[in-house]
């Protein structure tokens, strides 16, 4: 979902393999535009690998080759994504559970139905009583698209960029990177901070509200 529009795309797929998210992914700029910003949490298969957390996967590769930055919301915190819960709460109960699919292509046909009838149909009091394509339609925005052939691209090294990862501190003090541990200053116990991987610098930038608070060496593999 596009949250200055209210834009949503949908695409139904069988499972949650990294390649298959960042297709995905690629038709949906392709179709409502670039972000600057995508909002993600803490699965596998946006992040890359347990074993070897940096070296990161196929989605965050991709977002930092085409320019956006991935950002991670606090770990265990859902509510943190809530306009994406709420619109996945309004697919359930007024489209998946009130229809009987008779196989996965006509899953992803009438997908796409509810997708356009959202955008053309469903009011938000936010956009002030209007639809997502009402909004778009009305405030002349004009997003920034994928080329209609882009294709997805072999990353085999971390494009520079930046990767940010909000995590709450608690009282060990322990700033959670996906997975590994890192220890940062007392002042920040009990505040959630911004941990922004700078790719380019091999480093990690820790903030509390605007104002840098630890800074860390990130090593990436070359």
């Amino acid at each position: 979902m596009d949250v200055f529009s209210h834009r949503v795309y949908i695409e139904s797929q069988r499972t949650k393999e990294d390649r298959q998210v960042a297709g995905s992914l690629m038709r949906c700029w392709k179709t409502i535009g670039i972000p600057d910003f995508l909002q993600i949490d803490n699965e596998l298969s946006f992040r890359g690998s347990n074993k070897y957390p940096r070296s990161f996967g196929i989605v965050i590769k991709l977002c930092l080759y085409h320019g956006i930055e991935p950002v991670f919301i606090p770990l265990s915190e859902p509510w943190r994504n809530g306009v994406i819960e709420h619109f996945n709460d309004t697919y359930s109960k007024k489209f998946f559970r009130r229809q009987w699919f008779n196989s996965y292509a006509h899953l992803k046909r009438q997908s796409k139905n509810f997708q356009t009838f959202h955008n053309r149909h469903h009011r938000y009091s936010c956009l002030k009583g209007k639809t997502p394509n009402e909004f778009t339609q009305s405030d002349g925005f004009k997003p920034t698209t994928l080329g209609p052939n882009t294709k997805l691209p072999v990353l085999e090294h971390i494009p520079d960029g930046n990767i940010i990862v909000i995590r709450f501190i608690r009282s060990d003090r322990m700033l959670d990177i996906f997975g590994e541990k890192f220890k940062v200053s007392k002042d920040l116990i009990y505040s959630y901070v911004k941990a922004v991987i700078v790719t380019e610098i091999h480093q990690l930038q820790v903030y509390l509200g605007d104002e840098l608070a630890d800074t860390f060496d990130y090593q990436l593999p070359i």
